[in-house]
């Protein structure tokens, strides 16, 4: 469409001045006149002028073959000029076209190849805190280990002291009792002499035997006591075994799955790399595509310069169509000297 501005007047208008000046009109000189107008508006416009300015040309003096021959002529070259442009123009859009479908497709591309590795980014940040998690679980186990560690020593050096008092008190035990076997001897080979005093401490004897018994209860209990925390030692000690083969295992369980991971970050560190070698394939493809689009641009650059000169030679061809048909016109006027000239001749011949 027509920009605001410029019509079909103006196009004639500058192409009068143009031809006024003695110069043919193009494009550029019709747009360097006007100054305004694209190359694109101009060009129907002034190919429209050309036609009419063609149509109304005297051609009354030339052999109707020869400017039948000569319309043929610009009519061909036209057709070819046009054809050569429609297809330069439909071949520049289709590669445009598939160029920019390339283009949607490797940014599609590059987006997901993006997504991807955002994911696995996120994927081994995920690792890494888990793997850090484990590492801490890890470290908590081995310190519970150490504690049960410490608690069973502790525990051994309670039962080994426990097991020194009851067999502090089993000896003062053995001594009691041989104290009052030693007694009930004594007793025995004094009774004859003490027969008249027996009376008198019969009763502190009693007392004797009876504090002796209870001493002898009480060592009974405390063994008792004893024996009871020996036992509930060992139960100790059975129990933190126990605990300690867990512990075991779970750090067995911890170390191996630590294992698995880190051989999961390598292998997506891996898949990584070859992502990232792929976007740089990915880039320099995108590099050469640009670099292909530039050259069908220059292609269409050159294309419309052989357009440019295609019409520089209709326009020396029209002028050329001009000169000879002044040549004819002048070769007409003489002709008509020469039969006046001719006709005089024969008026004095006959007079």
């Amino acid at each position: 469409m027509a920009r605001t501005g410029v019509s079909y007047l103006d196009i004639v208008q500058a192409a009068k001045a143009i031809k006024a000046i003695g110069e043919e009109p193009t494009v550029d000189r019709v747009r360097a006149q006007l100054g305004t107008g694209s190359k694109s508006t101009i060009a129907p416009l002034l190919k429209r002028w050309r036609s009419e300015s063609a149509s109304d040309t005297d051609v009354s003096g030339l052999p109707k073959d020869l400017v039948d021959a000569l319309k043929g002529l610009h009519q061909r070259i036209q057709g070819a000029a046009n054809k050569q442009i429609e297809e330069v123009q439909q071949e520049f859009q289709a590669q445009e076209k598939e160029t920019t479908s390339q283009l949607e497709e490797l940014r599609n591309t590059t987006s997901q190849q993006a997504a991807r590795i955002r994911e696995l980014e996120q994927k081994l940040s995920v690792t890494e805190a888990e793997k850090r998690k484990f590492k801490q679980s890890l470290e908590e186990k081995r310190a519970a280990l150490e504690k049960s560690d410490y608690q069973k020593q502790e525990a051994i050096e309670r039962i080994a002291e426990q097991k020194a008092a009851i067999e502090e008190m089993k000896q003062e035990n053995r001594d009691i009792r041989e104290h009052f076997e030693h007694f009930q001897q004594r007793t025995a080979n004094d009774r004859q002499h003490e027969r008249d005093q027996f009376r008198a401490g019969s009763e502190q004897l009693k007392a004797q035997i009876t504090v002796l018994n209870e001493q002898l209860a009480l060592s009974e209990r405390r063994f008792s006591e004893q024996e009871l925390l020996y036992k509930q030692g060992q139960a100790l000690i059975v129990e933190l075994n126990r605990e300690k083969q867990q512990l075991s295992e779970q750090v067995g369980v911890a170390s191996t799955e630590a294992a698995n991971l880190r051989q999961q970050a390598k292998v997506q560190g891996g898949e990584l790399k070859d992502k990232q070698a792929e976007i740089t394939s990915l880039r320099e493809r995108v590099s050469q595509l640009q670099s292909e689009s530039s050259a069908a641009r220059k292609e269409v650059h050159l294309q419309q310069s052989a357009l440019e000169k295609l019409e520089l030679e209709l326009a020396a061809t029209q002028n050329r169509l001009e000169q000879v048909m002044d040549e004819n016109r002048i070769l007409i006027q003489e002709k008509a000297m020469i039969q006046g000239q001719f006709t005089q001749l024969e008026s004095s011949l006959k007079s």
